[in-house]
């Protein structure tokens, strides 16, 4: 069985697993392990797996890394504020502010929270369909002609947080979840949220469309930690004694692992053993995309595979 990838932007694009066979190879079909259950030969009766998780990139990703945060910017595109609103029509509603860095349709396919408007037709979330320097034209069939002070909040945001980001390189971190602590003032600066970007050691962009500028002591730990460990199993291939004919005879496990990856012989024959790792933004959760989803093992994951080859 090959290593899968992840189907959506997971943290991690592969687990890579050695064998004994053939020390330093971590290839998929070729990282077998081979144990006796007397210690025959020189092969050992155990073997300890020591997976490693990299990313698309190849590069190793460490789980549970906390990164210390210094300050938050605010989000972009943020709040605007709004002066107007035409009447509907064909529709749609154009709304008429300060629309920063709206030009071009540049905020076309977002999604806007209109509050302030005098009319509850005119509030709500609603999705841009054009965007200028002074207009939001949003899908809001019902909006009547209205002139007040209102804004609109863009729920697509990305907040910029600045800190040390030690190991880190430019675009390393993308796709990684990260839980936010520590933040006092503005506790939507909090949360855990997706990694659009990175610039090296020292910021990191967040999908955190409500983030408000602040800056205070925080922690940016990466999803992938504690409970969220390396999961292992061995198949249930079965040794089979006294009969020849499978549904006869005595059947006798071939190897156990612990749940720190360590196998150990218990009968001739032979077995799979898997360690997964789960993946918070894969799309797909199957059996083709994602591994066996029996025993017991996360549905959204990343997987590899060793076949352990137990002789007497």
């Amino acid at each position: 069985m090959a290593y899968q990838a992840t189907t959506g932007i997971g943290v991690a694009a592969k687990i890579v697993v050695e064998g004994n066979v053939t020390p330093g190879e971590y290839t998929p079909g070729y990282n077998d392990v081979t144990l006796s259950v007397s210690g025959a030969n020189g092969w050992p009766t155990t073997f300890q797996l020591d997976p490693s998780i990299e990313d698309a990139a190849g590069n190793e990703i460490t789980p549970g890394t906390a990164y210390t945060l210094t300050s938050v910017a605010a989000s972009s595109p943020g709040v605007f504020t709004l002066t107007s609103v035409a009447a509907s029509a064909a529709g749609v509603a154009i709304y008429t502010g300060t629309i920063t860095n709206g030009g071009t349709n540049a905020y076309e396919g977002y999604s806007f929270t209109i509050a302030g408007f005098d009319s509850a037709a005119n509030n709500g979330t609603f999705q841009c369909t054009a965007s200028t320097t002074t207009t939001l034209t949003l899908t809001n069939p019902n909006a009547v002609a209205d002139t007040h002070s209102a804004t609109a909040q863009a729920l697509e945001g990305t907040a910029v947080y600045s800190g040390t980001f030690t190991g880190a390189t430019t675009g390393s971190l993308v796709g990684q979840t990260f839980v936010v602590t520590g933040f006092v003032t503005h506790t939507s600066n909090n949360g855990t949220f997706v990694a659009t970007a990175n610039s090296g050691t020292t910021t990191l962009t967040l999908a955190n469309w409500a983030a408000l500028a602040e800056t205070h002591a925080g922690t940016a730990t990466s999803q992938e930690s504690g409970a969220n460990a390396l999961t292992y199993v061995a198949y249930g291939a079965k040794t089979l004694t006294g009969n020849t004919y499978t549904p006869k005879g005595t059947s006798t496990a071939v190897a156990t692992v612990s749940s720190s990856g360590l196998i150990t012989a218990v009968a001739p024959g032979g077995v799979e053993v898997e360690v997964s790792y789960p993946t918070f933004n894969n799309s797909v959760g199957d059996i083709v995309s994602s591994g066996n989803i029996m025993n017991g093992l996360p549905i959204n994951k990343i997987f590899a595979a060793v076949n352990v080859n137990v002789i007497p």
